[in-house]
């Protein structure tokens, strides 16, 4: 089936929601069916590698009650020893990309995905943007060649890995471009990404909360230095942005806000 770069190309409105969104309309009972599905599929994967006869045995769970049964609860430490050696010998199918965590438990915990999975995770974040940009149900502003701004981890942090294959799901304009900014610390990434947009505009804006306070505290003069540098505010379309955001904040009486430039 197409993605939705290629419906919307066509004109396709209604069948891009229908397919990113539309299980919003499921019943509970039609939702929680899927999962059970979903999940036995798991299992029975699961089942026949050396990982999971190591978590459930030799006899392979027929029902999610069986598997609730005789299955115990596990944590990350009882696949630990085969995921942090990236041991793709016991899984049940070879991993398309490996992401990990931030490590603030101390460690970066390894996940497999395979390629159905990573698929499913650019759709993901896909579905976040066009809920993030709807109106209401089936009226989205989300357009190809949107200018979204990269102030995510990149990869192998799981949200760069999602960040690439939303990619490959909607042609985005990325800032800065995927491959640059994953070459990049945060703190470059950051002032090229306001340079640009600065010049070119934004239409996207995605990131965890923590960022998203940091960011509105520089620009609110709370923060110790904004991340612009003086030549990108010289630029002409920077410097009409800049005047325009300083004279709403100050009809609005207050510091000056993202929301202002773009």
């Amino acid at each position: 089936m197409a993605n939705a770069t290629e419906l919307l190309r066509q004109g396709k409105k209604k069948e891009v929601w229908q397919k990113y969104c539309g299980f919003i309309d499921l019943s509970m009972d039609e939702f929680m069916k899927i999962q059970e599905q979903l999940l036995m599929e798991q299992i029975e994967l699961l089942g026949k590698c050396e990982l999971g006869k190591k978590i459930m045995g030799d006899k392979i769970p027929k029902s999610v009650e069986e598997f609730r049964k005789n299955v115990p609860l596990t944590t990350y430490d009882d696949y630990a020893p085969y995921l942090s050696e990236k041991r793709e010998d016991v899984l049940p199918e070879k991993p398309y990309v490996w992401c990990h965590t931030t490590g603030r438990t101390g460690q970066h915990k390894w996940v497999p995905y395979t390629k159905r999975m990573y698929k499913a995770m650019g759709e993901f974040f896909l579905i976040a943007l066009i809920f993030a940009t709807s109106k209401k149900k089936g009226d989205f502003s989300l357009n190809e060649r949107d200018s979204i701004l990269y102030c995510v981890a990149p990869p192998p942090y799981a949200s760069g890995v999602g960040y690439r294959a939303m990619a490959e799901e909607f042609n985005l304009t990325f800032i800065p471009s995927l491959e640059e900014a994953e070459k990049m610390d945060f703190a470059e990434r950051m002032e090229k990404a306001f340079k640009i947009s600065l010049i070119k505009g934004m239409d996207i804006f995605v990131g965890v909360s923590s960022v998203l306070v940091n960011i509105g505290r520089r620009f609110s003069g709370e923060g110790e230095k904004s991340g612009m540098s003086i030549s990108s505010l010289l630029h002409p379309l920077a410097m009409g942005r800049i005047i325009k955001a300083l004279i709403k904040s100050k009809i609005a009486r207050r510091s000056m806000l993202p929301k202002d430039i773009w």
